[in-house]
């Protein structure tokens, strides 16, 4: 009788164990979970911030090149001008490229189901259309490396 009742009370300390055991668990996975979507959250904050970064870097190259080409309206440039005026496009480029390398990557995750598609179609949607539609470089021509951008375009373009 006396080793019924140890052999209880040990099944009720394994019982008691297990279900803290579990528990624990659960509390662990739950916390990873949370973890993860807070990580996901800080991607696409960085990845939005990013964007809006080298927009803003472009945006401030263009403004700098207008302001410097003004001057040429009254009279022509020199070679000097001219090679000044090569330097800064070529400065212009490299900004349009790195926005759009930024751009085809948030369009990668919205396509690999990533980021919520209706959230980031509401917020980018015109800013896509306006990118690959005011294009006077030819970067969207055949053969383009910004696939991401140019699928997200065609799929949001039906919608």
């Amino acid at each position: 009788m006396w080793l019924q009742n140890l052999a209880l009370i040990g099944g009720v300390i394994a019982g008691i164990g297990s279900v803290a055991t579990a528990a624990i668990a659960w509390f662990q996975l739950s916390g990873l979970n949370k973890s993860l979507v807070a990580n996901n959250l800080m991607t696409i904050f960085e990845i939005e911030f990013e964007l809006n970064r080298r927009k803003e870097r472009l945006s401030e190259i263009r403004k700098g090149n207008e302001e410097f080409l003004n001057k040429f309206r009254s009279q022509t440039p020199s070679e000097e001008d001219k090679s000044m005026i090569k330097l800064l496009d070529g400065h212009r480029k490299e900004a349009y490229e790195n926005y759009l390398n930024v751009f085809d990557r948030l369009c990668y995750f919205v396509i690999k189901k990533k980021l919520d598609e209706n959230d980031f179609r509401l917020e980018y949607r015109d800013m896509l259309f306006k990118t690959i539609q005011d294009d006077q470089e030819g970067t969207f021509n055949t053969g383009t490396k910004f696939r991401n951008m140019e699928k997200l375009f065609n799929e949001w373009k039906d919608k």
